[in-house]
């Protein structure tokens, strides 16, 4: 199959939810919505286009580490696979079927042409399972060790390796 990979640019409008799959597998979703905007020289203005909407889901360890760095209202750039999916919906006495578009994430990252961001590596060897919760421990940017609750992004205290 051929797919058709993407890039979208664009603003988090729903904060990022984590579900586990029956396997066990992380899935991190949120929606983005992105809009053209061009110049009208004949009025003399910029003239916002219409908007569009795109479901994206994070799987595995992109999940974890989008949970903890993506927020609603954040300038993103997601690059993936777009996926297109029908769903039936009543309409009167006739259905219809509406038409949505998914994009499955191989990379997402902050706008940089609208702010900076600074990037910190996660050290994946060392999650374990702790008291029914996924914990991570994590490097942080001045080089120190904490734990991280992967399913709520929650900071533990006390609990590094």
């Amino acid at each position: 199959m051929n797919d058709i990979t993407m890039t979208v640019v664009g603003n988090v409008v729903r904060d990022v939810e984590l579900r586990f799959t029956t396997s066990g597998d992380p899935v991190a979703s949120f929606r983005v919505a992105t809009s053209t905007r061009r110049f009208d020289r004949a009025t003399d203005k910029w003239v916002d286009g219409d908007t569009h909407y795109f479901s994206v889901t994070c799987w595995r360890g992109m999940a974890h580490n989008v949970v903890q760095s993506v927020v609603k209202g954040m300038p993103v750039v997601v690059t993936g696979r777009l996926r297109s999916r029908e769903v039936p919906r009543p309409c009167g006495e006739q259905g219809h079927i509406v038409r949505y578009h998914d994009i499955e994430a191989i990379a997402v990252g902050p706008d940089l042409s609208r702010g900076i961001a600074t990037f910190t590596r996660v050290k994946r060897d060392a999650v374990v399972e702790s008291e029914e919760r996924l914990i991570a421990d994590v490097l942080t940017s001045a080089g120190e060790l904490e734990s991280v609750d992967l399913e709520t992004g929650e900071v533990l205290e006390g609990q590094a390796a």
